[in-house]
């Protein structure tokens, strides 16, 4: 079986953040505590409430209890709205916990977000305490993100250059064309979309889906707006289940996805891909350590919570791009850290390696022609399979940050 160090330049994906706060756990990490214990959170379907919004520098801990009926997720943002730590697909009645290391006083923002959509319910926190020395993380690991950012950067500039060909295949009408690049553009973006992710004003612009728009209350941009002008849903994509396009997004198409409008979203999306090109080449750009190893299992659990159900590109079914660009990504960073968790676990590297080769042998079978099959004709048992896959696969990943960390 090849390594995956042999695949170290095809694949992406990881966060960044400030030198301002670290993450240090994500979800389904416990993460220790120099303090009183974790602050617990509460988010229902209408509210975020935490016991406390008085914290201090240092390692600050979230347990994060969904009393509500909608799975929904946990942030952290810093300076300039920057994502720190996050803690997603947290189901009704589970708890999800997130440490997040605050080096320096201030005001942070928090949010709860039922459904995992829109901008969540925010709060305010205030961090005192003396400013403190950043946790330093060993030197293979920068030496593995070092190399890394080289091919993050390569990426993005790949996704504005092919960005730049599909959406002027948009505005000049040549949507056949439009519609042959849609996924493949699409590709560059989902190996790193957790670094875009970083960035919560930039990449709902970018990535929204229908469901972010509160039925259209806040404004639909980006690829998927642009995917729904290529696709025009059909009467019988129309409904409420899982994958399928709601009445109120149907409606809206009808009258909002003018040649006109989209020409405009258009130009938006590429603007928006080139200011994330200049903020990943800036001199300051960062990858915190724990988002780095964290880095797989959260692109393999981006297919299981999002694109499994056929959600993400529901409109032209391209989602199988989306699986192999997310498995792309997480390969992308285990390669890197590959030496370091076969020095201390050669068979949990073995079984990762095995478990990569399974899902994407899974979603090499559906390939079709120089792209893959649409995915609404991939039957359920094939979708239960390739799942069933990438939670295994997601299960050995957790593990990662503790060896490579050795925590």
């Amino acid at each position: 079986m090849a390594p995956l160090s042999l695949l170290r330049g095809l694949r992406t994906a990881t966060i960044i953040g400030l030198a301002a706060a670290t993450p240090i756990a994500l979800a389904a990490c416990e993460s220790k505590s120099d303090g009183e214990g974790a602050i617990k959170v509460t988010s229902s379907n209408d509210a975020c409430d935490l016991d406390s919004t008085d914290l201090q520098t240092g390692q600050v801990d979230f347990a994060v209890t969904n009393s509500g009926s909608k799975v929904t997720e946990f942030y952290v943002y810093g300076n300039n709205n920057r994502v720190l730590g996050e803690v997603e697909n947290i189901g009704p009645g589970l708890t999800g916990k997130l440490g997040v290391e605050i080096v320096e006083p201030g005001t942070y923002t928090v949010a709860c977000k039922p459904g995992m959509v829109g901008q969540g319910i925010r709060k305010e926190v205030k961090v005192t305490g003396e400013k403190k020395e950043k946790s330093e993380a060993p030197a293979d690991v920068e030496a593995a993100k070092a190399r890394y950012l080289d091919y993050v950067r390569g990426q993005v500039d790949g996704l504005v250059a092919q960005l730049e060909t599909f959406t002027g295949a948009v505005k000049s009408g040549d949507l056949d064309a439009a519609r042959g690049q849609f996924g493949q553009v699409r590709t560059f973006y989902e190996r790193i979309e957790p670094v875009a992710e970083s960035f919560p004003d930039l990449d709902p612009k970018i990535d929204m889906r229908w469901d972010d728009t509160e039925d259209g209350k806040v404004e639909f941009t980006g690829f998927h707006r642009i995917e729904r002008f290529l696709w025009p849903p059909k009467a019988d994509e129309i409904g409420d289940a899982p994958g399928q396009v709601s009445p109120a997004d149907a409606a809206q198409a009808k009258t909002a996805d003018t040649k006109e409008a989209i020409a405009k979203i258009a130009d938006g999306l590429l603007t928006d891909a080139k200011t994330l090109q200049t903020e990943v080449n800036k001199p300051d750009f960062e990858f915190e350590t724990q988002s780095f190893v964290q880095g797989p299992q959260a692109l393999v659990d981006e297919i299981a919570a999002t694109k499994v159900g056929g959600e993400e590109d529901r409109y032209s079914h391209t989602d199988l791009f989306d699986f192999a660009a997310n498995i792309d990504g997480a390969e992308t960073l285990i390669a890197e850290m590959q030496p370091m968790i076969s020095k201390a676990s050669p068979e949990l590297m073995d079984k990762i390696t095995a478990q990569f080769e399974a899902v994407r042998t899974g979603i090499d079978a559906l390939r079709e022609g120089d792209g893959y099959k649409s995915y609404d004709q991939v039957d359920e048992a094939t979708r239960k399979s390739l799942s069933d896959k990438i939670d295994a696969l997601s299960a050995s990943l957790s593990q990662v940050p503790g060896i490579v960390l050795n925590k």
